[in-house]
């Protein structure tokens, strides 16, 4: 990723923390954009998130349909798509859903993301599988732990009726975790200099996405959550580290082997 990309993705990141923190102190929830559904912030995830469908779409056909590589950006494709329509039902049914837990479908949809997310990160560390230890892995199923035991505190904590709402909310740590352990393993591998930094914007995106669904689950518990959420900025982050990783990769398509060299 060349200096005024790494810049650009720089900015974007401090630009979408200074809109929610504007839209906290401005209280946009007093200026719902649909009552009930879609409020200010909530236009970035409804317009940003189709930019890295589309990029994955382009790096699937670049890549055709064999190799690691093609079959990591299937899946990256897949999950953004599921998280896509995901988000798109809970904002056309937030109102139904908030008074009629028996639907679950948005969750299902998430679930699925999380497993298509957990593919693509296996099929991008395996070619490195030489250079991933078994302390590396162990490391990172201790930290994934931090995701596992806030947020199953809390869902326990929290008074209810509905223990089908409970058993549905109690999966989320531990796919947030799932998710993170492939993640925190490609990190270090950056840092070790075999991946360039394309490469960890997707990996930041997957660890911001485990701890913006961490921070939902607390929040929720505590009836603190709201579209300025913190949870909701990390996701922002996450779709913005996606769509740069993506991009930078389309550049060097072709440039160098599957865009692995170090830039």
């Amino acid at each position: 990723m060349q200096i005024s990309q790494k810049w650009a993705l720089g900015s974007s990141m401090i630009l979408m923390g200074v809109v929610f923190l504007a839209a906290n102190v401005l209280q946009q929830e007093d200026y719902p954009i649909i009552p009930d559904s879609i409020y200010p912030t909530d236009i970035f995830f409804v317009a940003v998130s189709p930019i890295v469908i589309v990029f994955s779409a382009i790096l699937v056909a670049r890549h055709g349909m064999t190799g690691n590589h093609s079959k990591a950006w299937i899946l990256f494709l897949a999950g953004s798509i599921s998280w896509y329509m995901a988000d798109l039902t809970y904002y056309y049914n937030s109102e139904y859903i908030t008074q009629n837990n028996n639907s679950y479908l948005v969750d299902y949809l998430y679930y699925l993301s999380y497993f298509l997310y957990f593919g693509f990160m296996l099929f991008y560390v395996k070619p490195r599988k030489n250079k991933i230890t078994k302390r590396i892995i162990i490391l990172g199923v201790i930290i994934s732990a931090s995701f596992i035991a806030p947020s199953t505190y809390f869902i326990l904590q929290k008074p209810t009726t509905d223990n089908a709402e409970t058993g549905i909310n109690m999966v989320y740590p531990f796919l947030d975790a799932m998710v993170f352990v492939p993640a925190f393993v490609a990190t270090v591998l950056f840092f070790r200099g075999e991946v360039n930094f394309l490469w960890i914007t997707i990996t930041l995106g997957v660890i911001c996405m485990a701890v913006a669904d961490t921070i939902f689950l607390v929040e929720r518990c505590l009836e603190m959550f709201s579209p300025s959420s913190f949870a909701n900025l990390f996701f922002a982050w996450k779709w913005i580290l996606f769509a740069f990783g993506a991009y930078s990769h389309i550049k060097i398509f072709g440039a160098t082997k599957n865009g692995l060299i170090k830039q």
